[in-house]
């Protein structure tokens, strides 16, 4: 258990250390339905199901190790994105935080924002009516920490198509459709959204140039032309 004297500590020094910690974590524990949400102003949500559990974090950090707590007798640390916490006591001092987590450890892991906002606009119903809270920096800052690559090619694509639906993401859309086409210059599909994008955008000039690049490799490829949609040719002249 913490000593109460760092507490004051805790109170001068938890903002240093904050926005690494901020973000989304799941437990390691499959058994485990303990879900936890660090703000960037360190308020904190515990959530089991429909249950939640909210607060402040107070955070120090000694040497190589950041200490964290919950309140409420909750404490923990936190090493590589993953924060560990004591779930039970011993039978000198019994207690359980968690009874929804049957371990006497809990290990949470943070989400990277690419996982947070794919699971997040993969389950809207309505798109159209959706407002992404995010920055241009946001999208720019995930592509540099998750590369577009093979494995997941597919996501981002997927991911800028739910973010072109939404009421503000077409521009989020278009940063993602432009880091796929330079990695993937032949992947025929990326130019029609990225050109449908621009369109929505205004940029008809731009967009033109990009429906004429996917035509180009819908013929080269020698795909089925009967599926190019039929505004593409107007678009283009």
């Amino acid at each position: 258990m913490i000593k109460p004297f760092i507490f004051f500590i805790f109170f001068t020094s938890h903002f240093v250390f904050s926005q690494d910690i901020a973000g989304n974590y799941s437990p390691v524990e499959s058994k485990c339905k303990l879900n936890l949400k660090i703000n960037d102003d360190n308020t904190f949500t515990f959530s089991v199901g429909k249950v939640k559990n909210k607060g402040f974090l107070k955070v120090f950090k000694d040497s190589n190790v950041t200490y964290l707590d919950f309140t409420d007798g909750i404490s923990g640390m936190y090493a590589n994105d993953t924060i560990s916490i004591q779930n039970s006591g011993n039978s000198m001092n019994k207690y359980t935080h968690f009874k929804e987590c049957n371990e006497m450890y809990i290990h949470l892991v943070k989400k990277s924002y690419f996982d947070n906002l794919y699971s997040l606009l993969s389950c809207q119903k309505n798109l159209s009516d959706f407002v992404v809270s995010c920055k241009l920096s946001d999208i720019e800052k995930m592509i540099i920490e998750i590369p577009v690559k093979d494995n997941n090619i597919d996501q981002y694509n997927n991911l800028a198509y739910y973010l072109a639906k939404t009421k503000n993401g077409n521009q989020f859309a278009i940063i993602i459709l432009k880091e796929i086409i330079k990695k993937y210059p032949h992947r025929t599909v990326a130019y029609l959204n990225l050109a449908d994008s621009l369109w929505i955008a205004g940029e008809k000039e731009e967009a033109s140039l990009n429906y004429k690049e996917y035509l180009s490799l819908m013929k080269s490829q020698k795909k089925d032309l009967n599926k190019v949609p039929k505004y593409v040719g107007k678009r283009i002249k």
